[in-house]
């Protein structure tokens, strides 16, 4: 029987300091065997230091276009795949710290559960401490609590772990949705037939420069507002995909409702945020990318 073993997958851009800290940290768990790193065409020098890393248990992706996080997982995942035959993926972004042991308890979780799950979170903290990038708690959620494990509907690429046959069975994360709310969309879609679970006790670190539970469309900085038609045009695939038309009908309400409240209560830059928000919306509406599977045909 062969051994489980964990491909790391990585999605690099412009971080090249906080990518060697995520690389020298995984490094320190010995249950990861390679480490799949996708390089969204850094401009820091990442190329060249990845160049230096050891292929036997190194797959570098080097793209010549930045793909965003989602296709960047996307690709990577895939790689994983194709190119490993580990039993475990463990996905992050590269400020993703962890910490001594953090695979070990999620290997330990995954042999409790005999591998009948869909994805493990680790618990994620921001650089003070405090609570960051916390997965949504199930309905059944304490059920397993005395063994470590709080039920979960959903998750983020802080530190997640999947099954090689989850892969093969639900696919890779879907890359047109770019940034904001992949991982929402791949955790909520394992999670139609799977439970998953926080694991307690494995630890890792978020240094990402803010923690992303302080930052909302209201505060968040002029040059990253952008970015938020992709969260709410991601938003309402999910709702429409996962939950149905009228769960969909009202996440457009509330979503509008945003975008007016943005007008009166945020400090700046009040008509952007608002255009933002809308264009987003509206785009939902229609969005719908196949799921992709990692022989590269749709699911659907």
């Amino acid at each position: 029987m062969l051994a489980k073993e964990i491909c790391a997958v990585i999605v690099t851009y412009n971080r090249l300091n906080l990518l060697k800290e995520c690389l020298d940290a995984i490094a320190h768990n010995p249950e990861v065997k390679h480490v799949v790193i996708v390089n969204n065409n850094s401009s820091d020098g990442t190329e060249a230091f990845l160049a230096q890393l050891d292929p036997a248990n190194y797959v570098v992706i080097n793209s010549k276009a930045n793909l965003g996080g989602a296709g960047g997982f996307a690709r990577g995942m895939a790689e994983a795949y194709a190119q490993t035959d580990d039993s475990y993926f463990w996905i992050m972004d590269d400020d993703t710290i962890p910490q001594l042991n953090s695979a070990a308890a999620l290997l330990a979780k995954a042999d409790l559960l005999e591998d009948q799950f869909g994805f493990l979170a680790s618990d994620v903290r921001w650089i003070d401490g405090r609570s960051s990038n916390m997965p949504g708690p199930a309905m059944s959620w304490p059920e397993r609590i005395q063994e470590g494990l709080v039920a979960v509907t959903r998750g983020t690429f802080v530190s997640i772990l999947v099954t090689r046959q989850t892969v093969k069975k639900y696919g890779i994360p879907t890359k047109e949705l770019f940034i904001w709310g992949d991982d929402t969309e791949y955790t909520t879609r394992i999670t139609q037939s799977l439970p998953s679970y926080f694991v307690i006790d494995s630890h890792v670190v978020h240094k990402s420069p803010s923690n992303l539970t302080d930052i909302t469309l209201y505060n968040d900085s002029a040059d990253r507002l952008g970015r938020y038609y992709y969260l709410y045009r991601n938003l309402m695939y999910i709702s429409k995909r996962y939950q149905g038309k009228g769960a969909a009908s009202r996440l457009f309400v509330s979503q509008i409702l945003m975008g007016i409240v943005a007008l009166g209560r945020a400090n700046d830059h009040r008509w952007k945020r608002f255009t933002t928000v809308i264009r987003g919306t509206f785009a939902g509406i229609s969005f719908n990318p196949a799921i992709q599977r990692v022989d590269n045909q749709p699911t659907e």
